[in-house]
């Protein structure tokens, strides 16, 4: 699999982008500058022209000022770029005519009245992108030290995971795999068994798709609770304490307004650390 080559961060103009933001110019400083960086804004339509035209201009001047704050040796590469839009469309939008690899966000905002019905910006997006998606909330500390991937076998966390090698690709890595033991006659023989049948199949499907990456001094770690994969995952990340969550998810609803996967929203929601979501 190729490094990640281009990134889009898509801002609202808040504290909350510019934490995305200054992520991106890191994982850009790690590859050495090879990666180049659009700062995107959408500008609500609809509005008078005069104060259209205001609002515009006002976030080309804020956007480039962002950039010239930059040192001088981390400019090169680096772009704004102000369109009126919808934002979660324009974000999807931009993002494939740039041909990102990956799209980054801040954390999202409080729901309104509006974000009840129809989610939040940053839902919206993961619900309809078929790109991966890192949302950032934590302060940048350098580089990301431990990641924590939910894996269920699913080809959204098996992009997950691929990703969350490409920009961590010296990470701790603990794969985290939450499942219920059978009920009805499980014994604790036919439990190891069915345990050590799971730790295999996980081995090997993640040995298939970290073959394609650029090897690693360290194997990723990997641990299978008999729990809720909610209560796993709050669970570790409260004793790993992870830099970031990676994981996989699903639109469920083939409308417009699709949702993304509770898991998913639950922790953006509620995780202190970034999280990465890829769909299927």
């Amino acid at each position: 699999m190729s490094k990640i080559a281009r990134l889009m961060v898509a801002t609202d103009l808040t504290e909350r982008s510019q934490r995305a933001f200054e992520r991106a110019i890191e994982l850009k400083s790690q590859a050495g500058g090879t990666i180049t960086v659009t700062l995107l804004h959408a500008v609500e339509p609809g509005l008078f022209p005069a104060i259209g035209e205001e609002r515009y201009a006002d976030a080309v001047d804020f956007l480039r000022g962002q950039i010239a704050a930059l040192p001088e040796e981390k400019r090169a590469g680096v772009a704004c770029n102000v369109r009126v839009g919808e934002p979660f469309t324009t974000i999807i939008d931009e993002a494939h005519r740039q041909n990102a690899d990956l799209i980054v966000l801040g954390q999202p905002a409080k729901g309104g009245l509006k974000e009840l019905f129809i989610g939040t910006t940053t839902e919206r997006v993961l619900g309809h992108s078929d790109l991966p998606i890192l949302v950032v909330k934590k302060l940048v500390r350098g580089a990301y030290q431990r990641v924590l991937v939910a894996m269920d076998l699913s080809e959204g966390a098996i992009r997950a995971l691929e990703t969350a090698y490409r920009i961590a690709p010296d990470a701790d890595f603990l794969m985290l795999h939450a499942w219920y033991a059978p009920i009805i006659d499980f014994g604790a023989s036919d439990f190891a068994q069915e345990s050590q049948r799971v730790r295999e199949l996980i081995d090997r499907r993640t040995k298939e798709s970290l073959s394609r990456l650029a090897p690693r001094a360290a194997a990723p770690r990997f641990e299978l609770i008999d729990s809720s994969p909610h209560v796993a995952i709050r669970n570790q990340i409260s004793v790993f304490d992870p830099d970031i969550l990676a994981m996989g998810t699903h639109a469920r609803s083939p409308l417009k307004t699709a949702m993304i996967g509770s898991l998913a929203r639950e922790f953006l929601a509620e995780a202190a650390c970034d999280v990465l979501v890829a769909r299927a």
